[in-house]
């Protein structure tokens, strides 16, 4: 059964699903330190099982697999969830469709990169405000991008995110990423992102390897997630695989004919 997280024995279960998937550790742990026992927040926790679930607006993260899929699929539907990630195997189940696979790089604590010559004419900032990372990120899409501010704003003052970047020599932020979670010594990077008007200069490359190596020289674990057509970049780099990330589509509720023909 499928149970909003609410008392400490479901915390706990939460929490033990996180610690078990070393991919999304640090996210699920960081869902669970803020949003467990804040009934409004823009995160939604649940146990199935001894599986772990978070949503947050149409998206969900899954460490483990639930006793009944079909459950899953129903609920993921009734919350209005389109697209499910995990590394947990849910192959074959109706509902769901597969519509990619990620890979899942990491660095271990105190391992180190070789690290990429400062592109000219750009300085690193450690601590980038979050209106400009989040402009920088959503120019256009501002549902994202208030959601992206309030999640990651609230991360960052509790101390389970960083935002790093570099200017231009005017002080435009011209490139960011994020620690996006940081928990129990695990560090989840995402948002690697460089503005179109400097691209192609090696901002991302610098930028990725320098937050990636000042994190494990300070303990933590650095992982995050890939696309395809980016691992050959981050392979380059450095990065080592360490799995792969499903990610699936809720597809929609068949209605019959039927049932269309009475709706019209």
């Amino acid at each position: 059964m499928i149970q909003a997280v609410s008392n400490d024995m479901q915390k706990q279960c939460f929490l033990d699903a996180a610690r078990r998937e070393p991919m999304l550790h640090a996210l699920l742990g960081r869902d669970l330190t803020l949003w467990a026992d804040n009934p409004g927040a823009p995160v939604k926790l649940f146990v199935a099982g001894q599986a772990a679930l978070s949503l947050t607006d149409d998206y969900a993260w899954l460490a483990g697999r639930p006793d009944d899929l079909e459950e899953l699929v129903s609920f993921l539907r009734f919350a209005g969830v389109h697209t499910l990630q995990t590394p947990s195997e849910l192959g074959g189940q109706p509902g769901l469709r597969a519509v990619g696979q990620d890979a899942f790089l990491v660095l271990e604590p105190g391992g180190s990169l070789p690290q990429p010559l400062l592109p000219q004419g750009f300085v690193p900032d450690t601590d980038v405000p979050m209106g400009e990372a989040a402009d920088l990120l959503f120019p256009t899409a501002s549902a994202y991008r208030d959601g992206f501010y309030s999640r990651t704003a609230t991360a960052v003052n509790h101390g389970l995110a960083r935002l790093w970047g570099l200017r231009d020599a005017g002080g435009r932020l011209a490139a960011s990423m994020g620690a996006d979670a940081l928990f129990e010594r695990q560090a989840y990077l995402s948002l690697l992102h460089t503005d179109p008007a400097f691209r192609r200069r090696g901002l991302g490359g610098w930028l990725v390897t320098a937050m990636a190596n000042a994190l494990a020289a300070e303990g933590w674990r650095c992982a995050f997630f890939s696309e395809p057509h980016n691992l050959p970049f981050y392979r380059q780099l450095g990065f080592a695989p360490a799995g792969t990330m499903d990610c699936w589509h809720v597809e929609e509720q068949n209605v019959s004919p039927v049932r269309k023909i009475e709706k019209g």
